[in-house]
């Protein structure tokens, strides 16, 4: 449910204008009593993807980042703790983008 809407954003968004082949990482690890999720594509970016659909006069909103950030929302008015979400613009050096990472942290619960 949390991962999904990353995961078709790294395809549509990231690596779909890509000259060369794509690569999506997903990856999940239990860590300090918390599930990590993670995906990372080493797609456009986002920036230029926004560049590439205003050029092609497409107003696009990102409902899949804020449905899910008002999912994760909810879910922490309920819980003790707490989910984290970042996204992160991964750079070259020159600055010039080569991908994004998304970072989700749920709580581990056991039973």
């Amino acid at each position: 449910m949390l991962a999904q809407p990353f995961i078709e954003n790294a395809i549509e968004h990231g690596i779909r204008h890509k000259e060369s082949k794509g690569r999506i990482d997903i990856r999940f690890r239990l860590k300090n009593g918390m599930i990590e999720l993670e995906v990372e594509d080493d797609g456009i970016g986002r920036q230029k993807a926004q560049e590439i659909l205003k050029n092609q006069n497409i107003e696009h909103k990102s409902l899949a980042t804020k449905i899910t950030t008002e999912r994760i929302r909810a879910l922490n008015k309920r819980m003790k703790q707490k989910i984290f979400l970042e996204i992160i613009d991964l750079m070259e050096n020159l600055q010039e983008a080569k991908g994004t990472l998304v970072n989700i942290k749920i709580p581990y619960l056991q039973r």
